[in-house]
């Protein structure tokens, strides 16, 4: 499978029409013959629409719902039920901060509430100058880590709220 084409602009308003590039439409088709039914491709293309994006707005849903004929409440089930989709814009890194009981211990709360305090935002919501949006997890599967957070694809051991905020600090 080729890489997805990935925008340098999100979409930023639902009342914009969408469609994938010519690039994601290929790309679109080569999933489809992967798969038995077309449900089955629902997330890789929803991974796709929101690499192109970088978020599901209506107009996204709508267009994958008319693609794929499957129901836009199907859809919106799906978007809703994993973390890895975003409903809402957000900032161009996705900053997953563990809270689980591991991480927990280890300060991964207070670190969280800490990067909301300090980029004067809250869950999700893309800072002002719109280079991250915070999302706390329950559980990012790296107990060895612990505390840890994940920016973007990459895992990051944190030791506290200081380390955590200049690694983010550095971020694009």
């Amino acid at each position: 499978m080729k890489s997805p084409e990935k925008s340098t602009e999100k979409t930023p308003t639902t009342n914009e029409p969408f469609a994938f590039s010519a690039a994601n439409l290929e790309t679109y088709k080569e999933l489809l013959t992967r798969y038995d039914d077309v449900e089955s491709a629902l997330l890789p293309v929803l991974h796709l629409a929101q690499e192109q994006t970088g978020w599901l707005a209506e107009n996204v849903i709508t267009y994958i719902s008319n693609l794929m004929s499957i129901p836009e409440i199907k859809i919106k089930e799906v978007i809703s039920f994993y973390d890895m989709f975003y409903d809402v814009p957000v900032g161009r890194n996705i900053v997953q901060v563990c809270t689980n009981i591991s991480c927990s211990m280890f300060g991964g709360r207070e670190i969280y509430q800490g990067l909301l305090k300090h980029f004067d935002t809250g869950y999700l919501t893309p800072t002002r100058d719109g280079r991250i949006s915070l999302q706390k997890m329950e559980c990012l599967g790296a107990c060895e880590l612990a505390p840890c957070m994940r920016v973007n694809d990459d895992f990051v051991a944190i030791t506290d709220l200081t380390s955590a905020i200049h690694k983010l600090e550095e971020l694009p």
